[in-house]
């Protein structure tokens, strides 16, 4: 760290000392020149948008400002940007120019939106060991004092930091960062006085967030020593979030090392001092808060901070006879006592100890304990630690607020833990021992948040080191009921390591019925716009769930489902269905395949499906997919069973976008009856009045494809209104119709006036079928159908070239005594 930041400062330095060392008239070569010398310096490279020299803005001082300076990374972390300086500027004593071998007046350098971003990569790396090869940083140093500086004040506005290291895996953040440094900045006996606010400090370790919008004000007065870099504090006045800090002390910068031998402590705090570290983001559960209690918090770090080594440190806090009350309640939060301290000797990280020795409360009568050890952190993490808790929840919302839940219930719950986590690792779980019980009775949840009350008779769990099992839980949300048994295992690397959480489950409801629940739902929130409206639901990770489902009956919108039975599995991000079998629609169904959120807003479904035996009509009225691709659907009756593998996605309200469908399958039917359908209304116009207006459609079996929402239809024989057909065609995603239909029809069953002037034709009483070839296109609406008749008039003239000329002559005279009939 401290080699970045005298990389960076050296940067810098070098910039300003070029284009204040030649007549101001070269700005362009000064800048290309320090530039380049800049990047000589490093292994990165330096960018940078802009120099802006001046003798009018602080005459007679000379103003100098970079513009845009950026240190790019190469190798490992090539094209990240370690540094990023929105602008540096200055103002030189011009007379200090004339004899620099004295040192340069500078009476302030301001620094604009910086960022700075500090990585170590998975291998230990950092990207901050830019130094060329053969050039180290105490030559830079020296190269610089030849041009010393002699500075009064340093500015810094909107600072942002951040420092990754990913083999740890750690993580530490702050932005909004303002800092002003004033003061003689050499001699053996200086003072500077420091003021620096940061907010939104994070730190995050591990996977686990320890700290997070954490504000800091810091006001401090330092002696100074620069021959040595030494600093003492002389003054200090400190407050994180809210609490207030004294530090004493003094810190060293050695050539390989920090040194330090600080003391803070937070003399004269309270409860309610304390309760100002809270983040501020959860600040406002704590408005109007009345607290009493005494704190005692303090700490040290002592010693040196290298490469391989850290400090000793250490942090105590103890909070004797706490009490909160909220204004608004009628009673307390009483006996509130804490005792906590982190301690770690000078060396290895893996030393360092945190204990909880006592945490205590009671809240309206519901007393909770609990405590803490944990040591080696870097290592073998060794636990040990213990809670104990009877709440009646009834009497806790008369001392904690509840906002808009209503909850009732007693909660017992007894928990504690002791051994290693390698133990766990190594799924030794003898030599990590826990024990543990949960019971939960009459208990009744309400929120705004939740369609219905949550009711739950009774829970029991246990826990041993291997799992948590769930002895049996009954209750309601509403008209429905549901019962589970099961167990989780896995769960110490889950919550310490973020591992994966294993369980299976059995849950069984006599009813659950998603039209209640729907329902309410759509009121929960009546500011919405579309509160009868769905949201995808996102899989979670590091779940592995096995849930053995069986559900007598589900109401949903117009269906009535039974026997539903099957396995749901939670795996990998995928709600997986494995042989999840169910009656409804008068049939049955199978259904197997995935569910995934690899976009939250844009859910990924596969599956595949068998049916057998659905109801149309009753299809039609309670599928979209149904209603969407087959709006025929609507004038039928009759049963049709499929098989069908079908993939795409659904919107953020969990509908069906259409254009997405692919699949492929095959499907047969029964006893179809089509009433009043415009398609056959058309074809109609050229049979026996009526012969269409309602249409028997023998059973028949075919394969098909559905592509990016189209459906495509294979061949298949049936008959159609008792005429033999073929039936193929296409229809696309915004049903645009091109199907074709081959009949071969009955020719008594033909329109009147065919028939009759058939009757003229010699050689047509050998007929018995025509062939008529039928197009449609346009939409199910608005259809387009076009009648081809010229197979059947070929067929026509093929038997009239047979006919004897006597049959000619007979036709002849037919036609002659009905011509005379209609002049007579």
């Amino acid at each position: 760290m401290k080699k970045a930041l005298i990389i960076i400062g050296v940067v810098v330095v070098v910039l300003l000392a070029a284009m204040i060392a030649v007549p101001l008239i070269f700005k362009d070569q000064i800048y290309k020149k320090a530039l380049d010398k800049a990047n000589e310096m490093v292994d990165a490279k330096v960018e940078l948008d802009g120099v802006n020299l001046s003798l009018f803005k602080s005459f007679p001082k000379v103003y100098a400002e970079l513009n845009g300076l950026r240190i790019i990374g190469k190798g490992d972390f090539a094209n990240d940007t370690l540094v990023s300086v929105g602008s540096v500027a200055t103002t030189i004593n011009l007379s200090s120019l004339w004899h620099m071998d004295e040192g340069i007046d500078v009476n302030e350098i301001i620094v604009d939106n910086p960022k700075v971003a500090l990585k170590v990569n998975k291998t230990g790396k950092s990207n901050w060991d830019i130094t060329t090869p053969g050039e180290q940083p105490a030559t830079a140093d020296t190269t610089a004092s030849e041009m010393q500086l002699n500075l009064d004040k340093i500015s810094v506005h909107n600072l942002s930091l951040s420092y990754t290291d990913e083999s740890t895996p750690m993580s530490f953040s702050m932005n909004n960062g303002d800092f002003n440094l004033s003061g003689t900045m050499d001699g053996a006996n200086s003072t500077l006085k420091t003021d620096a606010q940061v907010k939104n400090i994070t730190f995050d370790y591990q996977g686990s967030r320890y700290a997070k919008d954490i504000s800091l004000d810091m006001k401090t007065v330092l002696t100074a020593n620069f021959d040595k870099m030494k600093f003492a504090v002389a003054e200090n006045e400190t407050h994180i979030n809210k609490l207030p800090l004294k530090i004493d002390g003094s810190f060293a910068l050695a050539d390989s090392s920090y040194d330090f031998d600080l003391k803070f402590s937070s003399p004269g705090s309270g409860f309610n001092e304390l309760l100002g570290f809270v983040p501020e983001e959860y600040q406002s559960y704590l408005k109007g808060v009345q607290t009493k209690g005494d704190v005692a918090f303090g700490g040290f770090v002592k010693g040196a901070y290298t490469e391989n080594s850290y400090p000793a440190f250490g942090i105590d806090l103890k909070l004797d006879n706490g009490w909160l009350k909220y204004p608004d309640l009628p009673k307390a939060v009483e006996n509130i006592n804490l005792a906590a301290s982190v301690k770690k000797p000078e060396g290895d990280l893996d030393l360092m100890t945190v204990d909880v020795n006592k945490f205590e409360a009671n809240a309206a009568g519901n007393p909770v304990s609990a405590n803490l050890s944990i040591a080696h952190p870097m290592s073998d993490m060794q636990l040990k630690g213990k809670l104990n808790g009877k709440v009646d929840f009834a009497t806790v919302s008369q001392a904690l607020p509840m906002d808009s839940m209503d909850i009732r219930g007693l909660l017992d719950a007894s928990v504690q833990f002791d051994g290693p986590y390698s133990a766990i690792d190594k799924q030794q779980y003898d030599k990590f021992e826990t024990e543990g019980k949960i019971q939960l009775k009459r208990f009744r949840m309400a929120s705004k948040d939740l369609p219905m009350p949550v009711s739950i008779s009774s829970a029991d769990m246990t826990m041993n080191s291997r799992s948590i099992s769930l002895a049996s839980l009954k209750g309601n949300m509403g008209r429905s009921d549901f019962s589970a048994s099961g167990s989780l295992s896995n769960y110490w690397p889950y919550i310490l390591k973020d591992k994966t959480l294993k369980g299976n489950l059995n849950v069984n409801s006599n009813l659950l019925d998603v039209n209640q629940l729907m329902a309410s739902m759509a009121t929960t929130d009546t500011t919405k716009t579309d509160t009868n409206k769905m949201e995808a639901i996102e899989v979670p990770d590091h779940i592995d769930f096995t849930m053995q489902a069986n559900i007598n009956r589900i109401l949903y919108d117009k269906m009535v489902i039974t026997g539903t039975k099957g396995q749901v599995i939670v795996r990998n991000k995928k709600l997986l269905l494995d042989g999840l079998n169910m009656n409804m629609l008068n049939g049955q169904v199978t259904m197997a395949g995935s569910y995934e959120t690899p976009q939250p807003q844009k859910p990924k479904f596969d599956f595949n499906l068998k049916i057998k035996g659905f109801d149309i009509p009753q299809a039609y009225r309670s599928l979209s997919t149904v209603r969407t691709m087959l709006p025929i659907a609507s004038n039928s009756t009759g049963e049709f069973s499929t098989g069908m593998s079908i993939s795409g996605f659904l919107n953020k309200n969990m509908e069906p976008v259409f254009q997405s469908f692919n699949g492929n399958g095959d499907v047969s039917t029964s006893n179809i009856q089509i009433v009043g359908a415009k398609v056959f209304q058309e074809i109609g116009k050229y049979f026996k009045k009526n012969k269409f207006d309602k249409v028997d459609i023998d059973n028949f079996a075919t394969k098909f494809k559905i592509v990016n929402g189209g459906l495509d239809v294979s061949p298949f024989k049936t008959k159609i209104a008792g005429q033999e057909a073929v039936v193929s065609g296409h229809q696309t995603v915004s049903q645009d119709l091109d199907y074709k239909i081959d009949f071969k029809v009955n020719k008594g069953d033909l329109s009147g006036d065919i028939n009759k002037y058939l009757g003229f034709v010699p050689g047509t009483e050998n007929i018995q079928k025509l062939p008529v070839g039928v197009t449609i296109g346009g939409t199910f609406k608005k259809p387009d159908v076009k009648v081809d008749l010229n197979d059947a008039k070929k067929l026509v003239e093929q038997e009239f070239k047979k006919s004897s000329k006597k049959q000619i002559q007979d036709a002849a005279k037919k036609l002659g005594n009905e011509l005379n009939k209609l002049f007579k």
